[in-house]
């Protein structure tokens, strides 16, 4: 909604509720937002680009896709019929799915300039930069999927400290964090005395964001497990509506 891909009335709820400061993101949620939709939208152009038939695709598409990346195919495909009308071969649509993941990083870079002064959780993949030669498309949309490969030794142990006494477990202390979809994780990786890559950060996303956040910042989101989170940490926080929350506001 922050980039004006809702409907109409939530863009404007989003608009109205955080007029009154600067929107500012993190390195760490610039890679959450690569990993949810750029990696999908850049995997769809390489998997359509492999057939010759534009229906087979999308239905290959449809059996090898999870339900939540089968969401993310039908925003790619409505947003590339709106923008483009009718597309006729493999090839024309591969590059404009990948024109997409480009345009859409672009946008996003581009309505969140600012971010936080630091890198708290030490991300080593947010900060990599999408840079195309459209002579060497598919080649350069691929080196930096190749880019958003896992880290091992990412800095993020360090950072959460599970082995120990650290900000993981003063989060863990706090009632019903473990109860959030993050917190499960988070608490399940603090009992292993879990190493961190990036496979296992991907699950424990919302518990670093709500970490992460300076004091001088309020977090704006839609989850409803930031309210507790955000709570752990004493921090200011301010929910918005879903999408449909708002539209039945509206009737």
């Amino acid at each position: 909604m922050a980039l004006g891909e809702s409907t109409q009335a939530h863009c404007r709820h989003f608009g109205d509720a955080t007029s009154d400061g600067a929107l500012h993101t993190s390195i760490y949620i610039r890679k959450e937002f690569i990993h949810r939709w750029i990696l999908d939208y850049a995997e769809m152009a390489f998997v359509v680009d492999h057939f010759s038939d534009l229906s087979e695709a999308l239905l290959h598409l449809n059996q090898d896709y999870s339900i939540r990346k089968i969401k993310t195919a039908n925003h790619a495909v409505t947003l590339l019929l709106r923008e483009k009308g009718r597309v006729e071969n493999c090839r024309a649509a591969a590059k404009e799915l990948g024109r997409l993941a480009v345009a859409e990083l672009k946008k996003f870079d581009r309505r969140f300039r600012s971010r936080i002064p630091q890198n708290r959780s030490g991300c080593q993949i947010g900060g990599k930069p999408l840079s195309i030669d459209f002579n060497y498309f598919f080649q350069d949309l691929r080196a930096f999927v190749e880019s958003q490969d896992t880290v091992v030794d990412c800095p993020i142990n360090e950072f959460l400290k599970l082995g120990g006494n650290g900000p993981a477990l003063r989060l863990l202390e706090f009632h019903g964090v473990d109860q959030t979809k993050a917190g499960k994780r988070l608490n399940g990786f603090f009992a292993q005395k879990k190493w961190i890559t990036c496979v296992e950060c991907a699950t424990i996303g919302d518990a670093v964001i709500a970490l992460e956040q300076p004091r001088a910042y309020c977090l704006v989101h839609i989850d409803h497990d930031f309210k507790i989170l955000c709570s752990a940490t004493a921090l200011p926080h301010k929910p918005i509506l879903s999408e449909r929350a708002v539209e039945k506001t509206q009737s």
